[in-house]
């Protein structure tokens, strides 16, 4: 009992020491709209509040509540921020950007600023070449999500330093390179979380290993603990996925607070 103790101590000490980095379980997004028409482009941009904090600063009088008239004080200062870090070309000639409207929003974790623009190009675009810089020197960690709309059909993209240009031929919509994309921001997201890679371990070790007369023994077979992990795996998956669509459908919304603190809860007790 007393061992059983001092591991279950020496684990919530562990867990307490990496608190500062799984706390920010939250990517820093935003996330961009692109819908075209002929030469004519509307542009839709939600910006973290929080990340144009960061950035420029928003919270005039230092009270940690960003007002919508502090926010309206900074209608310049946020264009001019965020339009220089967004680049559209169209068949190699740049197109000129405007805001017209700026809307607060509110995603399921925090508030967000709704920059709509629209874009003039030369003559209606065959490939579009966009270019996206934001944050690039603050969080190499962010990613702008976009969603380009023609002619009644959508795609989608994300950027990030290593994919700040893209190019896209508009009569051409490559779903498995979409499909690839997604995979390879969604592996990426995973082995950069401390919390993700904890959680999966604390997962996967039963599978192979076993206590027996106070010592750990490798899983005598190796067909039954391959099978425990493709169940594991199956089921966590599955979860994953179930959640992320109730949520990403707005079907449920849950305070962010409370999903974080069911995240960490969840690490300790599957550890």
């Amino acid at each position: 009992m007393t061992r059983g103790f001092g591991f279950i101590s020496a684990l919530v000490a562990v867990l307490f020491m990496f608190y500062p980095i799984a706390h920010a379980h939250k990517p820093s997004d935003s996330y961009l709209r692109l819908s075209i028409d002929r030469e004519r482009i509307a542009g839709q941009w939600d910006l973290a509040l929080r990340d144009l904090e960061y950035a420029i600063g928003l919270d005039l009088n230092g009270d940690g509540n960003i007002t919508w008239s502090e926010l309206r004080s900074r209608h310049a200062a946020i264009a001019d921020y965020v339009l220089p870090r967004l680049d559209v070309i169209a068949d190699g000639a740049p197109c000129n950007r405007s805001i017209t409207k700026h809307l607060v929003d509110y995603h399921t974790d925090g508030a967000y600023t709704v920059l709509r623009f629209g874009i003039e190009c030369a003559r209606a675009p065959a490939a579009l070449t966009v270019t996206y810089r934001l944050f690039a020197d603050l969080d190499p960690q962010h990613r702008g999500i976009m969603r380009l709309d023609y002619r009644g059909s959508a795609r989608t993209a994300i950027f990030g330093p290593d994919h700040a240009t893209q190019t896209f031929k508009l009569g051409v919509a490559n779903t498995w390179t979409q499909f690839l994309t997604f995979v390879r921001e969604g592996v990426w997201h995973i082995w950069i979380g401390l919390d993700h890679i904890l959680f999966i371990i604390a997962l996967l070790l039963p599978c192979v290993l076993y206590r027996e007369r106070q010592g750990w023994h490798p899983a005598p077979r190796f067909r039954p603990a391959l099978w425990n992990v493709l169940k594991i795996v199956t089921a966590f998956t599955l979860a994953h996925s179930i959640t992320l669509s109730l949520a990403a459908l707005g079907i449920i919304n849950l305070p962010t607070r409370f999903v974080e603190s069911a995240i960490a809860a969840s690490i300790v007790i599957g550890a």
